[in-house]
């Protein structure tokens, strides 16, 4: 059963290619420049269309990589590595038309290689480390010279500033782009421990539906006596006017605490449909706030529903509906005379703001609300808003609170329209 949709975060290697990416741009860009400036200013003789040629081909590397950006295929180790040795081998190409070792910026050879580190296991690093010396160590025998000559004082000074440049730029490249392919993996470490505290969260879930299955089945048995003695006294008082009708009134209190233990056990902690029946989204909502309302009498309830959302057609589900009354009991606990209910239904949304006239909420209880065993109430258990909190996140839900203007404070219950509709439910 299909309850809430899974949305795939982007992994950390989607992210490191787009930045490999945006430095082979970078890159593009500034072997144009050079081969500007040696072709028009300073006028050296190079193989200037082998090394357009090497560019023409980087560029539609990036434009092919660019496009595999948009497949919905995870990005692997492997895949990485390659793109890695596509720009070493882009860069070999370019030093060995442009004076290889003698070039000032061959030690942009250790880029790939510092990347490789920060972002592949070890194997990949020592691989992509043998591969990059083995080219570096070809380079000092195949390459085609630069039109350097020793006695020239102005080209010497020209390389040795160019040299300065490639160590200025390499240590900002590192400074900035390795550190946020770095951070990327941090983010993952993060997502990874919040994976875990919610897996925690749902664990101590499961706890509180074994105990509370365990709770209704010892109930049961004394709750059925009980019913029984009740309808018996029923019988015996019938002509005392007031104590018959007190006994009926204690009866139908026992009949729906059998009730309310026969949905728990029939439930075990799954969503299911509490009747069944399929019902118009507003509907739904209208008649959980109308049972709640006959539930808590003397309390005087304002609900406001629009959207065109209201109109589709859902599964009415009873761990839902015993959430949202769990929110309905908190803000009547603060504000017993008054509680206002505002429904929003979109096309895709619903956003149900319950609203008391309390004395609104601290920020410690904005903060921690939601989880167990935190509670504003003295004498609290700390369990309703958790387990209400608990169920409209497995919906692919959020629950906040926050004070509102003049007075009170508002919990804001925002739900997936898709994970309520039939189509979702029965799938």
């Amino acid at each position: 059963m299909n309850t809430y949709p899974a949305k795939q975060p982007m992994s950390p290697h989607a992210f490191n290619m787009r930045r490999v990416l945006l430095l082979r741009g970078l890159a593009i860009i500034g072997q144009c420049m050079i081969i500007a400036i040696i072709a028009i200013i300073l006028k050296w003789h190079m193989p200037i269309w082998q090394l357009a040629t090497v560019i023409i081909i980087e560029f539609a590397i990036t434009i092919a990589s660019i496009a595999r950006l948009t497949l919905r295929w995870p990005i692997t180790n492997k895949e990485f590595f390659v793109q890695l040795l596509a720009d070493v081998a882009i860069l070999v190409a370019f030093l060995y038309f442009s004076g290889g070792p003698t070039n000032p910026f061959v030690a942009l050879l250790l880029l790939p290689l510092v990347i490789a580190v920060t972002t592949l296991p070890e194997i990949y690093c020592w691989s992509m480390a043998v591969i990059t010396v083995t080219c570096y160590s070809g380079l000092m025998a195949f390459y085609i010279p630069l039109p350097l000559h020793a006695l020239a004082t102005y080209e010497m000074k020209l390389h040795i500033w160019g040299m300065w440049f490639e160590f200025v730029m390499i240590a900002g490249i590192i400074s900035y782009f390795v550190k946020r392919m770095g951070d990327s993996l941090h983010e993952r470490d993060q997502a990874i421990a919040r994976a875990r505290e919610e897996k925690m969260a749902m664990d101590r879930v499961v706890d509180l539906g074994a105990l509370a299955a365990g709770v209704a089945h010892e109930l049961g048995t004394p709750l059925a006596t009980m019913t029984i003695i009740t309808k018996d006294l029923q019988q015996d008082y019938k002509e005392t006017h007031d104590l018959s009708e007190g006994l009926g009134i204690l009866y139908d209190q026992l009949q729906r605490c059998k009730r309310i233990l026969s949905t728990m056990s029939a439930s075990t902690g799954q969503l299911q449909a509490s009747s069944g029946c399929q019902l118009h989204l507003e509907e739904y909502l209208s008649e959980v706030v109308s049972k709640w309302g006959a539930a808590r009498p003397g309390i005087n309830v304002t609900l406001h529903s629009d959207g065109p959302g209201g109109a589709a057609k859902i599964v009415a589900e009873h761990t839902l509906t015993q959430a949202l009354t769990n929110i309905f009991n908190n803000a009547a606990d603060e504000s017993p005379e008054h509680v206002e209910v505002d429904i929003h239904c979109s096309d895709h949304n619903i956003v149900i703001d319950v609203c008391d006239l309390g004395h609104g909420v601290s920020p410690e209880v904005i903060k921690n609300a939601g989880q167990p065993v935190f509670s504003k109430k003295e004498g609290g258990l700390g369990l309703g808003l958790f387990l209400a909190t608990t169920v409209i996140t497995r919906l692919g839900g959020s629950v906040s609170l926050f004070n509102r203007q003049g007075g009170g404070s508002c919990t804001r219950v925002i739900l997936p329209l898709t994970s309520l509709l039939i189509s979702s439910i029965n799938s």
